[in-house]
């Protein structure tokens, strides 16, 4: 399953929303998501990815634009641990 799939997943069961409305380019204050409300559930991603992305200038307004930075860091640890 790709970042983007299992983000779409974890953003549909979190904000109770239809699956076939999350655009991955669609802007998700669209949606009814602030940056509070999903600031909070970077913290589920985080669980989900087991990465860190705090401090990461989080200027996401788009599900392509969260999973890019999730896939940046899932690379980077894997290249650090090689």
């Amino acid at each position: 399953m790709s970042t983007l799939n299992t983000l779409q997943k974890l953003i549909a069961a979190e904000f109770d929303i239809d699956p076939a409305e999350l655009d991955p380019a669609r802007p998700l204050q669209e949606l009814g998501i602030d940056s509070l409300a999903m600031t909070e559930c970077l913290f589920k991603i985080e669980d989900e990815f087991k990465i860190s992305i705090a401090g990461s200038g989080l200027q996401v307004g788009t599900l392509q634009e969260i999973a890019d930075l999730v896939d940046s860091h899932l690379k980077a640890q894997s290249s650090g641990a090689a």
